[in-house]
């Protein structure tokens, strides 16, 4: 079920960071569109006209647009530095929605490897070593890689490579690596706007390459966790292997 949650919560941010990314794509035809809507006198005072399909997608259309106008979303910037919109929203919305995925990822491991601890299912030298690197990320999954939890690192998955023909990569620890330092640098070394990679193509290809492996990863923690409990309801009273 927690693994559920995580999978679920994970998808309705890629849902967020695609809804960012299509307004800001249409952000100028949305703006136009707005700035073309009728003034009150030049309304139509008979839409008989329009069949009812066509004058209630009208209707809905203009007040969508009208309530979207009063939040000043359409209107000049009025300094340079704001002219750039929709590229500030595809960039802000990468790396804000970039940073959440992991801290999602990271919270879920660690709620699940210390459910293992809180039941008693791992050696005492394993528990308190987890303990003691809680708050060094990187020691805390390095030492889950090494095979130290489970025998064995759930940090390794296949992806698929789209193309002309079918391909796959293996996808490991390294890239966890990548994808922590990544989300450090946007937390801790923003320095403008520019957020590599440049383009929107870019940023939305690494974007769901880089989830792919996170949610992969938390599936193989998730049933890792799974054979662990299963083995001990199979085997009550074994003690946690050192």
């Amino acid at each position: 079920m927690a693994f559920q949650q995580y999978a679920w919560f994970s998808v309705q941010v890629d849902q967020y960071y695609a809804a960012i990314r299509i307004f800001a794509r249409h952000y100028g035809a949305l703006r136009a569109a707005y700035q073309h809507l009728p003034t009150h006198e030049a309304w139509p005072s008979d839409l008989s006209c329009l069949s009812e399909p066509a004058a209630t997608f009208f209707m809905m259309c203009s007040s969508a647009l009208n309530y979207m106008g009063t939040t000043q979303i359409f209107a000049e910037a009025p300094f340079a530095q704001l002219e750039g919109l929709p590229t500030d929203l595809v960039n802000f919305g990468f790396y804000t929605c970039f940073c959440f995925q992991w801290t999602l990822f990271e919270n879920f491991v660690k709620d699940a490897v210390f459910g293992l601890v809180a039941e008693s299912l791992l050696a005492p030298d394993i528990a308190g070593e987890l303990h003691r690197r809680t708050l060094r990320t990187k020691a805390f999954l390095q030492y889950i890689d090494e095979g130290r939890v489970f025998g064995h690192t759930p940090f390794t998955t296949i992806l698929p490579i789209v193309g002309w023909s079918p391909k796959t990569e293996t996808c490991n620890s390294s890239d966890l690596d990548r994808i922590r330092d990544l989300r450090n640098e946007f937390i801790h070394a923003v320095e403008s706007r520019s957020i590599l990679p440049s383009s929107e193509v870019e940023k939305k290809r690494l974007y769901e390459r880089s989830m792919w492996i996170l949610r992969q990863f938390a599936g193989n923690v998730d049933l890792d966790v799974q054979r662990m409990r299963t083995k001990s309801e199979l085997a009550p009273g074994t003690p946690p292997e050192a």
